[in-house]
């Protein structure tokens, strides 16, 4: 049954080399020196599909595993309508990226919904949940959405979201859901099957595939608030400069204003925090914040800002003009006197990891910031991290969308920038002041002044985080966390 795979083996992988780097799942920064298929078994014929489990070694020794089930053919035969999707293309043979088409997508639907494991040829495939769906279901289509994975929506009632960079250890993911659900917390989509790709010489299987309830009637927060500032944008161009009180209340007319939406999601990560606050488990449950534990903090976020500059010293020579003043600002959060509790968290929290649907918002992929460790997204953390990369969230629609309508050569940019400096502030302040209420007489978060120092390195080492995913994925708007690090100094 591998037969046809094992002869395209070796173009596979030289094909992969090049391939991989031009998505947008991909880790990215590292030159690749090779690629090794460590699983190549074919799971379905006609057309034929692959599992290819496949390990990249870069050139600094470092090696990462990624998980691209493909199709493999003929020029003449089945091909995928997004040319992009081709891995390999020659006289004879065309193999392509399975998850591109309905057709070669199915085989691993039908696995995980099937409820049967799978022996592979040098691993196996195990399935879990509750089961009740129907492998026969053929209507699949790619859910167009920026992420570190590829979802499918399959039947129209279900969302498939392919795991890509794998790893052999305890889904964060899985266990942020199911912790959730246990205590309560209903405003997310609870997983209802999961597919591991599982190896004897693993201590614990890879998450490969996971489905979920599709919310077919959800509009991503990212998405509702560039409308809400491209409406803002619109109307300021026909304002004259105003002052500050002018600028707000145009923010509270814009697109029927987002700061009540801010708000509620103030509420609802609150919700969610406290929730994970009475997580049970050995790796779930609460722990106080020590001093100790602020000063690793502290150790990190400075490394993280020193591996950047030094990393990247062309491109971000302003930040290390003012490196000392940031790291004051990381500093201080040493001394903070109860910082409040430790939890498990969401860590990778922003506008575009929320659905609001006609029944609210809906908090969406727990796995954490992609390109940490695993090890790293499954320690308790400040919730204020969270905090942090919403509110980041805010600052960052507000740059896009001006990137989007305008340049710093237009003279209306400085009059739009003021208009959109407005409406994060009022947004990132409706957010912020809803989840302190919401919080308020619950252990989670230290007094006032101290959470805004917490609160504010956090952000700080968000932005950092921030401008590496840039430079390696989307250089053209490198500039925007860039300027929030620089504005931190002030």
């Amino acid at each position: 049954m591998n037969g046809t795979v094992d002869v395209v083996r070796g173009v596979l992988e030289e094909g992969l080399a090049t391939w991989l780097p031009r998505q947008r799942w991909y880790g990215g920064g590292r030159a690749i020196r090779g690629v090794h298929c460590e699983e190549l078994s074919t799971i379905a014929d006609e057309p034929e599909v692959a599992l290819c489990v496949a390990r990249v070694d870069h050139e600094d020794d470092t090696h990462t595993t990624y998980n691209v089930p493909v199709a493999v053919g003929s020029p003449g035969g089945l091909r995928p309508s997004d040319p992009a999707a081709i891995i390999h293309e020659d006289e004879r043979t065309l193999i392509f990226d399975a998850l591109a088409d309905a057709r070669t997508a199915a085989p691993l639907w039908r696995i995980l919904a099937g409820g049967q494991a799978v022996q592979l040829r040098d691993g196996r495939l195990g399935v879990g949940g509750d089961g009740g769906l129907d492998p026969s279901t053929r209507d699949i289509a790619p859910l167009a959405r920026e992420q570190s994975n590829t979802s499918l929506i399959v039947g129209g009632e279900h969302l498939l979201k392919v795991m890509r960079k794998l790893a052999f250890e305890p889904s964060v993911e899985l266990e942020m859901t199911r912790a959730l659900e246990a205590a309560g917390f209903n405003h997310l989509a609870p997983p209802e099957a999961w597919l591991h790709y599982e190896r004897n010489d693993q201590p614990h299987g890879a998450l490969l595939a996971l489905a979920q309830q599709y919310l077919r009637n959800g509009t991503e927060g990212w998405t509702l608030a560039l409308t809400s500032l491209r409406d803002l944008y619109a109307d300021a161009e026909d304002l004259n400069a105003g002052d500050a009180f002018q600028r707000n209340q145009a923010v509270e007319d814009a697109g029927g204003s987002f700061t009540p939406d801010a708000a509620r999601l103030g509420d609802i990560t609150a919700q969610m925090h406290l929730a994970l606050a009475d997580a049970r488990g050995a790796e779930l449950s609460a722990q106080p914040i020590t001093p100790a534990l602020l000063a690793e903090w502290a150790d990190e976020m400075i490394g993280d800002l020193e591996a950047l500059i030094a990393g990247n010293a062309a491109a971000v020579q302003g930040i290390g003009e003012h490196e000392a003043a940031i790291e004051a600002r990381i500093n201080a959060i040493r001394t903070v006197h109860d910082p409040g509790l430790a939890i498990r968290i969401h860590g990778d929290y922003h506008l575009g990891q929320v659905l609001r649907t006609d029944s609210g918002w809906t908090v969406l992929d727990f796995e954490g910031e992609p390109r940490r460790p695993v090890e790293h997204r499954r320690r308790r953390h400040s919730p204020l991290r969270d905090v942090a990369g919403m509110l980041r969230s805010f600052d960052y629609a507000a740059s896009v969308a001006l990137i989007e309508r305008s340049t710093p050569a237009d003279p209306a940019w400085g009059h739009l920038w003021a208009h959109g400096r407005t409406w994060a502030a009022a947004n990132r302040e409706a957010f912020w002041a809803t989840y302190v209420e919401r919080t308020a007489g619950s252990r989670l978060l230290p007094d006032a002044g101290a959470a805004l120092t917490l609160r504010r390195a956090f952000e700080i080492q968000k932005a950092v985080y921030e401008v590496g995913y840039e430079l390696a994925h989307r250089p053209q708007w490198v500039s925007v966390p860039l300027g929030f690090l620089l504005e931190a100094t002030a």
